[in-house]
């Protein structure tokens, strides 16, 4: 077991170093040098008044010299004991040298003069530090042999020295650290250890600076910051190679922060960051998601709103919710949107976010803040276009309104411009009726020698890209050979492997509201639409970010005012060509409609050629053919963007 002066060196390191009386009552020159002498031969008490010593303001930048001199003696690898049985005296010294390191360094490379001298000198020095560094882990902390004391003691020591990371002004030595092969699985497996034992905990309710919750977030930082690719092969041995453990951890580590009795937000949105780290590699995001993600990082919003904080926390408590809004915004519209959109939908999203304008001036930044404004002004309400997400919004619209939420809002900030659009939106969906015996739902065959037009929920859909429709096999076939259903279907289907199969077609029930949506957006411009007088009257429409966006383009001059993002789009243009074409030749007075709908990573697109006397609100015309309606989706290219990022890469 450790002896009590490297106990004590712990408890003053986790007390933050008080420098108690004054620097020139307790030592003097001759002091300093016994205490450099008793140190350099291993000393352990020594160490620990050295530590003092150097967090006090009286302290000269000549006398750390020759601490961190002292330090890096006690660390030489040359001292290692590899071919001798482990014994607790050959690395106490080296421990209290480690943990004296990570205590006290960051205070003197904030001084200008030092900060160059000494960042040289540690990288210098990273090699036998590092050798040290696996030889305590391999040969203490995992050796169930000794005192769990000792083994709690020396990941203290470890963990405190790799908390350097935290330090912008180490980044060129943090970013070895993040590449390296052999630490960066360490760093994984006493994350992993101080979740699954709590003999190992790190918590000690004081000062949290040290903690491998820490050092973890530090590394996913500097990885995604500099660019430095994390080998993911070898990071994931602790886990077995299974992301999905990797991934349950984390949730189990965030778990264990929000259950506290006293919250310490600082770590909590450490965590929460830690999750959003992990969620950029494909196979960690899906884990994530289906181990109940979105539902945990929705409740701690409503755990940091339902409680009170001192001056001191609030900018973390702050940070917590940034954080799970950045989360939420990308992650809850994974796959199609509409399963994680419904997760944290029915988790109350709404109403924490709302009740997060207090802390919205204790965020970090202008795009920490607008996170929570641009879920209830540009998400939210876009996918009341869907009849199943509509339901549960407006259940919880209404409760908020039941409540009195929406008059505790500032009318002038972003969050109550985002909650009026939401509830604007929501209450006039509310009203369509997409039932009435008035209503007419068309599916088309996708075949362009077919274009057979049926009542939606008659045709059969392909069982690739989930969104293409034929009225047979033949026409299935003939489209998959002759027509360019093989290379679209092939790409959609690239979306499935990437999201470990999850991809979701547009219910037919959706489908029908969809119609009801489109429609009521082209009745707001029944007068101009009149007024016009054309035949063919073309009209592009974007429902991806909340409040509609509506251009009238029928002669042409602008024909892809929402650009095509990939070759998805383009796909759905030329189909969108032909039909154009095809309505010409009817002769009938038509509104031409191309709509992009939310769809998750990445829009779909909806083409409707729509009686104009529909529109119009006019007497039918009896035997229009003019109906049609196709669906398509997209690869998902797009939305990728979203997770390039180091951390998603194996390296090379």
């Amino acid at each position: 077991m450790f002896t009590l002066a490297y106990r004590l060196l712990i408890d003053t390191i986790s007390m933050h170093l008080p420098t108690g009386m004054p620097f020139t009552t307790r030592f003097n020159e001759m002091n300093f040098e016994n205490l450099i002498a008793n140190a350099t031969q291993g000393s352990v008490q020594a160490i620990a008044q050295l530590a003092t010593l150097a967090s006090d303001h009286a302290c000269l930048p000549s006398q750390y010299e020759r601490m961190i001199k002292v330090a890096y003696l006690l660390l030489d690898a040359m001292h290692i004991p590899y071919f001798e049985d482990p014994s607790v005296d050959d690395v106490e010294a080296p421990c209290a040298a480690l943990t004296f390191i990570g205590s006290t360094f960051f205070i003197w490379i904030s001084d200008d003069k030092m900060a160059s001298g000494l960042i040289a000198d540690l990288l210098s020095h990273w090699g036998d530090i590092r050798r040290w560094i696996l030889y305590v882990y391999e040969e203490f902390i995992q050796a169930e042999s000794f005192a769990i004391n000792t083994r709690r003691d020396c990941k203290t020591a470890v963990v405190t020295f790799l908390a350097l990371t935290r330090d912008r002004m180490l980044s060129g030595w943090s970013k070895k650290v993040v590449t390296d092969t052999k630490i960066m699985p360490l760093i994984f497996a006493l994350w992993n250890l101080e979740t699954t034992d709590a003999r190992f905990s790190s918590h000690t309710g004081q000062f949290n600076a040290y903690r491998e919750s820490v050092v973890l977030n530090s590394c996913f930082l500097i990885s995604h910051e500099t660019k430095s690719p994390i080998d993911w092969d070898k990071a994931l041995l602790p886990f077995d190679g299974r992301p999905d453990t990797a991934s349950r951890i984390a949730l189990m580590h965030l778990s264990q922060e929000m259950a506290r009795q006293h919250l310490d937000p600082e770590c909590i949105a450490w965590d929460v960051h830690i999750v959003t780290a992990l969620s950029f590699r494909d196979d960690m995001r899906w884990a994530l998601l289906n181990l109940g993600a979105i539902v945990k990082i929705t409740h701690v919003i409503h755990l940091i709103v339902g409680r009170s904080f001192d001056r001191a926390n609030l900018t973390y408590a702050a940070r917590c919710i940034s954080n799970a809004s950045l989360f939420l915004r990308i992650r809850m519209q994974e796959n199609d949107g509409i399963p994680w959109m419904s997760e944290a939908i029915r988790s109350d999203l709404i109403k924490g976010l709302l009740k997060s304008e207090r802390y919205l001036p204790f965020m970090d930044n202008d795009k920490a803040r607008d996170a929570l404004s641009d879920i209830l002004h540009m998400i939210i309400p876009a996918y009341t276009a869907y009849r199943s997400l509509l339901l549960p919004i407006a259940k919880a619209v209404n409760e908020i309104i039941n409540l009195g939420l929406d008059k505790q809002l500032d009318k002038r900030g972003k969050l109550y411009a985002g909650w009026a659009c939401l509830q604007e939106t929501t209450e006039r969906r509310k009203l369509l009726n997409y039932d009435g015996p008035e209503k007419v739902h068309v599916q088309t065959c996708h075949n362009d020698n077919c274009r057979k037009t049926v009542v939606t929920g008659t045709l059969k859909r392909c069982g690739g890209c989930l969104h293409t429709y034929y009225c047979s096999k033949s026409c299935q076939r003939y489209d998959w050979r002759r027509g360019k259903h093989k290379a679209y279907c092939t790409r959609v289907q690239e979306r499935s492997a990437w999201s470990l199969g999850e991809m979701n077609g547009i219910s037919n029930r959706d489908l029908r509201f969809l119609d009801c949506v489109i429609e009521d957006e082209l009745k707001k411009h029944r007068a101009r639409i009149s007024s016009h007088g054309l035949n063919i009257n073309v009209i592009e429409l974007d429902l991806t970010h909340g409040e509609p966006n509506i251009t009238f383009d029928s002669r042409g001059v602008n024909p892809s005012p929402f650009k095509l993002l990939c070759r998805c789009e383009h796909y759905a243009n030329d189909n969108w060509k032909r039909l154009r074409q095809h309505v010409a030749r009817t002769n009938e007075p038509v509104v031409l409609v191309r709509a992009f709908i939310p769809g998750g990573i990445s829009r779909k697109t909806v083409l409707r050629a729509i009686p104009l006397f529909q529109v119009l609100g006019r007497p039918p015309v009896q035997g229009s053919r003019v109906y049609a309606t196709y669906v398509y989706t997209c690869c998902g290219r797009p939305g990728q963007e979203a997770n390039n990022s180091p951390l998603r890469n194996f390296a090379s």
